[in-house]
């Protein structure tokens, strides 16, 4: 307002002014003109006019530069004072802003430091920072900003964590700068500051994401051409290296002799340059020279420009379930090699060879020989066992069928009491199985059958009872199989499941490998199996079929 008053006096003063030199300037061109016309003499009169007429215009023209000075100067000030004004209400409503007297204690903050904290003018004034204090900070932090900002009279800048009233913790990026008067004394205190809690939270999202890959993965970092940038801890134990020894070396270092200078290597590198991501099983070579194998990722890192700049390999070492894995394709070759036995060389001999003994036997024997010899019940024996071994084989057929690749399971819908029957009715143990009518069902009748006789002759050997029985039944889609032995729990099934696992303190014989092959063989059906230990004793397998 004062420059305001100022500018309308100066503009009022210039007018006067200006009509005062108008005034004395007509006077003279009125006089000059009538002498120089001949209308009027020069006399000393006129010349004196004349005289004043010219020297009443330097200080005329002395006070209207100096007041147009002035006014412009006002009018400039006007202009800066408006701009100093818009850019602290700009500060004010985009930064949180607080002052303090020179002992610390608040004397003013915005509505943006209550907006961030909860804290009001009110709550605030005359009382220290330390009201927001999250207590996170060391003595030092707080110690180098008072001795920046006061001793060496500097701004200090940094990320400050605050509590709200709520006592939820906050991120600032603050700068303190102290007022000083004329002689160098303390005045106070201003600080402005930049919620940067979003940013901080997800700075803090990523690191801890970082960590976590960096606890269970393997992690190396390269520039484009392949130069090694950083490694972790993970990686230079899983490599054998340390980090001095491969920082600045090439990603060649780790890869057969054969292939870091084929097109193939030099082409992976381009594409990594281009930004295109990599993922899956990779050889590389140790410190020692021996193989590793690792489930890896290159991930091209893109920079601000949009261009990737740097490159984050991920990996995981493979090597044992890699090892593993050739272990059991060679164990599958030699299985293979072993089901051909059995399904061609084994054949011949249950299939033909002691099929035509028998019957060349029964030819040369009349009934009153076998009577005399005592012989009838070994051959029958010799019969049964035959025709049971021939079961079992066309068990063991289609099961070592399956080892082939893309193999289907050969099924027939079959009345399940019936091939039950026939497949018990030459063991010993027929008369303690309780079958009831079980439907029909579309199965492979030799898996099927060898995977319930597992089944039965497991609920009558783990069986401490004077009667041992097992029940087979069928309600709506399930079959269930019930013994009256020991009883097995749902976790103990399931443990015993498992190849070549035994229970603890058993005292049957057996290899831990029948209940597996019988689930396999179920599950293979499309089945799935339970089992539950049942009240008072023994177990209840379910065997749910669809």
């Amino acid at each position: 307002m004062r420059n305001i008053k100022n500018i309308m006096h100066y503009r009022l003063r210039i007018k006067i002014t200006l009509a005062i030199a108008a005034i004395l300037m007509v006077a003279y061109m009125c006089v000059k003109i009538a002498v120089l016309s001949g209308l009027r003499e020069s006399t000393e009169t006129t010349r004196w006019i004349e005289f004043f007429g010219v020297i009443s215009l330097i200080p005329i023209s002395i006070l209207l530069i100096k007041d147009f000075i002035n006014s412009t100067k006002d009018s400039v000030s006007k202009d800066s004072v408006n701009k100093m004004i818009d850019l602290e209400n700009f500060l004010d409503s985009s930064a949180i802003i607080s002052k303090a007297d020179k002992h610390g204690k608040i004397t003013y903050v915005n509505d943006k430091f209550t907006e961030v904290s909860g804290y009001s003018l009110e709550e605030v004034i005359g009382k220290d920072h330390n009201i927001v204090n999250s207590g996170t900070h060391p003595k030092e932090f707080w110690a180098d900003m008072y001795r920046t900002v006061v001793k060496e009279k500097k701004i200090w800048n940094d990320i400050c964590t605050n509590r709200t009233k709520d006592g939820y913790l906050y991120y600032v990026d603050t700068s303190i700068k102290c007022e000083f008067d004329g002689d160098g004394n303390l005045q106070g205190f201003m600080s402005i500051r930049q919620d940067v809690t979003e940013l901080k939270r997800k700075e803090v999202e990523i690191s801890n994401r970082m960590d976590a890959i960096n606890r269970s993965n393997a992690v190396i970092e390269f520039d484009l051409g392949g130069n090694i940038k950083f490694a972790n801890d993970l990686f230079l134990s899983t490599m054998d290296y340390t980090n001095e020894e491969i920082i600045g070396k090439h990603h060649s270092i780790f890869v057969e002799d054969g292939l870091k200078d084929t097109d193939e290597y030099l082409d992976f590198w381009k594409m990594l340059g281009k930004g295109e991501f990599f993922r899956g099983e990779i050889t590389r070579k140790k410190k020692d020279g021996s193989l590793i194998y690792l489930q890896s990722t290159y991930n091209p890192i893109i920079g601000p420009e949009g261009k990737p700049y740097r490159v984050m390999k991920i990996a995981t070492d493979i090597t044992e379930s890699f090892n593993q894995q050739k272990e059991i394709e060679k164990k599958n070759t030699y299985l293979e090699h072993a089901a051909k036995i059995l399904r061609h060389d084994m054949h011949s001999g249950i299939n033909t060879y002691m099929p035509r003994g028998l019957s060349s036997l029964d030819r040369r024997l009349s009934e009153d020989q076998i009577k005399e010899l005592k012989i009838e019940a070994p051959i029958k024996m010799i019969k049964e066992g035959l025709r049971h071994t021939q079961k079992v084989y066309k068990g063991v057929y289609e099961f070592t069928n399956l080892v082939k690749k893309d193999v289907v399971l050969n099924r027939e819908d079959l009345n399940l009491k019936d091939v039950l029957e026939d497949y018990l009715s030459s063991t010993a143990y027929r008369p303690q199985v309780d079958l009831s009518d079980l439907g029909e069902l579309s199965v492979n009748e030799a898996l099927f059958c060898t995977a319930l006789d597992n089944l039965i002759r497991n609920g009558l050997k783990y069986n401490d009872s004077d009667n041992k029985i097992v029940k087979i039944y069928r309600i709506d889609d399930t079959l269930y199989i019930e013994d009256n032995g020991r009883g097995l729990s749902s976790e103990e099934f399931k443990m015993l499941s498992e190849p070549y696992t035994r229970k603890e303190g058993q005292k049957e014989s057996g290899t831990g490998l029948g209940l597996n092959i019988c689930i396999a063989i179920l599950e293979e059906h499309g089945f799935s199996v339970s089992c539950n230990k049942l009240p008072k004793v023994g177990s209840q397998i379910k065997i749910k079929i669809k």
